[in-house]
């Protein structure tokens, strides 16, 4: 690690930054020097070293460079950022060890995802197609101030690129392996010169699953995505700008492999790193979303030091997604889950800037979502009967000697089409055992719905104190107000384990009349910081922030038919938040960003497994702190080669005692999905044939140390967990300046390393959970032409 960190320093300093115009951060090769750079991560025009915010912002240039793909190869060039993604309509996005668990409908993010300034309330809308954009920003810490309650400790923001006055645009076309086929584009057409400019994007991307499903059908954890993109700038006067933006996605992607390294595939084969799965036969899986984003932005420029903004946007957002919940050819767990979720939002804004010593915003902002969750189970009782009795009796077997992976993989059914399955199950059960029948074709359906709204007041202002110091503050108010509702059906035929479980005529969820439930309260988010400028190439900064995480509504946990449902709510979680960082740069030419924080959690909201209601549930694991460490560098050494890398560091745990002092459930536990070392290193080797023709190479490698899929670190379970492990992509790509194209050839895992993007997943609240693997290697070529 050490030399990591001296490959680091010497490397220089790697310029993340945000612009309001498009920035690109290729070196020149004649001159070899970095473009001037302004950021708006304030919501006002600053140049990079007076943000007192750790930030991080990759160019498009820089994406193209890398071949950077998908949203986990771009976490892997922001430190302290990780994204991991299972299943296509749920990612996870994680800052600083923290991620956006969303359990209920009422759970709100803890890292905001937005579009061009706008807002989506939870992962299933994330807009994941890395197309057409010109940067994406990566704020850490609390945000709340600046971009809303959801910035709870985080924020990540895709910038898309602009209409322009030029006409223009590019195409290009893919191929790889595992069928891999990929065509996208963007045209940009002024229809009115200096008053309506219009551009449209579109890019389609297909890939064979790399998993391979023995029981028939697609291949699992493949991919099927087409993505549309429509914007239109009108000023109808010079003080006027309107900007319309609707971003377009369908997922038609086949299953996840939820593989169980328990049981054997019908090859007898339990490596799941075989990438083959025996999924429950005759079943079709799938991963199905559609996301509709539109929003209008509008500015009107008051005087030359102040204006009004307007932000409205409207967000449509269907899932539907067919599993296996068990991983195995035995048809126990077959789970789906549907979403219907709405949002709109509205923002009004005012900027100002006074005698170049004060400059600030104030404004207001509307925030409402409403959506259905409905989570089904279509149970064989013949398989699944002994899965069931782990949950009843706390059981949990050896995996090697046990009966239990003997008898899972056997329907328990006599010639009478009954089963005395009391006296196969270990242990002893109360009452008498007599035969019943176990019905293959139970299905229930728990229903939720829920509103959510939010009305904010905000400021946020600095102050030059003198020449060299100046002071930032802001402050957000926010009222917040949530209302639930759920309801429990079936097909009319009971299930016959319910009577284990207390939900009969039910198996997950007792046909109790559950009531709607709401709740209400205010919230008061804050910052504040100090910037001190050595010179106008370095300076140093120290920011406080408090962020807020809103209080959940949700259905008590321990609902069954002898005890109805309760309105639950757990407390808001809270996190103060401190980080201090130096910023340098030197001969245009160096840049250097290094930063630490501080990070107290109270009522620490977390996703547990609850073996009552069959599913995660929101729970209060009391106090956290995490602490730690962000190296960014990067340097343009010659005309001929660029350097570039990240190191993170971070370091967080569950408190050992509560606010109470009594001992917390996960005392000492570490986050889950946080390595605590993390790095990404790499170059650019450029060679010029003449003034036309360009040959760059672009290698990476990104590393991470051991991770916990679970916040229990539970050691009880084999295989929750992933040892470190690291990544190795490339980039060779060939500029033919004259003709505009761009002809290349990427490849991601080149080594081949194996590692689990998931575990635990379902199936573990029944004593057998499921594995995702990582993808092996990819590899592919590109034709770019651009006009």
């Amino acid at each position: 690690m050490k030399h990591i960190l001296s490959i680091l320093l010497l490397a220089g300093a790697c310029i993340e930054v945000s612009a309001q115009k498009e920035v690109d951060l290729a070196f020149q090769a004649d001159s070899v020097v970095l473009e001037e750079v302004i950021v708006t991560s304030q919501q006002r025009e600053q140049r990079i070293l007076d943000i007192p915010i750790t930030l991080s912002t990759l160019s498009a240039k820089m994406l193209e460079n890398t071949a950077t793909r998908n949203l986990e190869q771009l976490s892997a060039l922001v430190p302290g950022l990780n994204i991991r993604i299972q299943t296509p309509h749920r990612p996870t996005f994680v800052i600083r060890g923290v991620t956006s668990d969303e359990v209920n409908l009422t759970d709100q993010p803890r890292v905001s995802v937005y579009y061009n300034q706008v807002p989506t309330s939870r992962s299933s809308m994330a807009i994941t197609e890395l197309y057409d954009l010109e940067r994406v920003e990566v704020l850490k810490g609390p945000q709340g101030t600046l971009f809303g309650r959801g910035a709870y400790l985080g924020v990540l923001n895709f910038i898309t690129q602009k209409p322009k006055a030029d006409f223009g645009g590019y195409v290009s076309a893919g191929l790889g392996n595992y069928n891999m086929r990929e065509v996208q584009g963007a045209i940009n057409v002024p229809i009115l010169k200096n008053k309506l400019l219009v551009r449209a994007a579109g890019i389609y991307s297909y890939q064979d699953g790399y998993v391979k499903n023995l029981s028939g059908g697609d291949n699992l954890n493949g991919k099927n995505t087409f993505g549309g993109r429509f914007s239109a700038t009108y000023r109808p006067i010079e003080d006027l700008k309107i900007d319309l933006l609707v971003n377009y996605q369908k997922d038609d992607n086949p299953g996840t492999a939820f593989m169980s390294k328990l049981y054997p595939n019908s090859k007898g084969e339990k490596d799941i790193f075989k990438y083959e799965a025996s999924l429950d036969p005759g079943q079709t899986w799938f991963n199905k979303r559609d996301v509709l984003l539109s929003s209008l932005n509008i500015k009107y420029d008051i005087t030359e030091n102040s204006y009004l903004t307007s932000i409205t946007s409207l967000v449509n957002n269907k899932v539907d997604h067919h599993y296996d919940g068990d991983g195995t050819v035995a048809p126990a767990l077959d789970m789906t889950e549907f979403y219907d979720m709405q949002q709109f939002t509205q923002e009004l804004r005012y900027n100002f800037s006074l005698n170049d010593e004060l400059s600030g915003l104030f404004g207001t902002g509307y925030w409402r979502e409403s959506g259905d969750y409905s989570w089904g189970f279509d149970p064989n009782e013949k398989y699944a009967v002994f899965p069931v009795w782990n949950i009843v009796k706390g059981y949990f077997p050896d995996w090697t000697s046990s009966i239990y992976p003997q008898l899972y993989g056997t329907p328990l059914i006599a010639a009478n089409g009954k089963a005395n399955y009391l006296d196969f199950l270990p242990g002893s059960f109360s009452g008498s055992a007599t035969d019943v029948p176990l019905p293959s074709d139970h299905h229930e359906q728990i229903n939720n719905g829920a509103i959510s709204q939010a009305f904010d007041f905000f400021a946020d202002a600095t102050y030059q104190i003198i020449d060299n110091l100046s002071i930032t503050a802001g402050l957000r108010a926010t009222y917040e107000s949530f209302e639930a509702k759920r309801n429990v059906s079936n097909n009319g035929i009971p299930s016959a384990l319910g009577v284990l479980m207390q939900m009969s005529p039910n198996l997950f969820s007792a046909p109790i009349d559950f009531p709607d439930i709401s709740n209400a309260a205010w919230a008061v988010t804050y910052r504040a910081g100090l910037k001190y400028d050595f010179s106008p190439q370095s300076n140093v900064y120290f920011t406080y922030s408090r962020g807020h995480r809103p209080a959940v509504l949700q259905y008590n946990n321990d609902a069954t038919t002898a005890n109805p449902a309760k309105k639950e709510v757990l407390n808001a979680e809270g996190v103060h938040s401190l980080d201090a960082g130096f910023k340098w740069t030197a001969q245009n030419r160096y840049w250097f960003d290094a930063g630490v924080f501080f990070q107290k959690y109270n009522d620490f909201q977390t996703a547990r497994l609850d073996n009552t209601t069959m599913g995660y549930v929101t729970d209060d694991a009391g106090k956290a702190t995490s602490y730690g460490a962000e190296v960014t560098a990067k340097a343009a050494l010659s005309s001929y080669l660029d350097v570039f890398g990240n190191y993170a560091y971070i370091h967080a745990r569950f408190d050992d005692t509560d606010a109470d002092g009594n001992p917390q459930q996960y005392a000492g536990k570490t986050f889950r999905l946080t390595p605590e070392h993390s790095f990404d290193i790499g170059f650019t080797a450029k060679y010029n044939f003449n003034s036309d023709v360009q040959l760059l190479f672009t290698p990476a490698y990104s590393w991470k140390s051991h991770v916990w899929f679970e916040d229990s670190n539970d050691r009880q379970m084999p295989g929750l967990d992933q040892d470190a492990y690291g990544l190795l992509n490339a980039n060779l790509a060939l500029h033919l300046a004259k003709y505009g194209l761009t002809i290349s050839a990427f490849g991601s895992n080149l080594t081949g390393t194996k590692y689990v993007i998931g575990a635990g997943n379902t199936g573990l609240i029944f004593g057998v959970p499921t594995f995702v693997p990582g993808a092996p290697r990819m590899f592919g070529g590109q034709v770019k032409y651009n006009f």
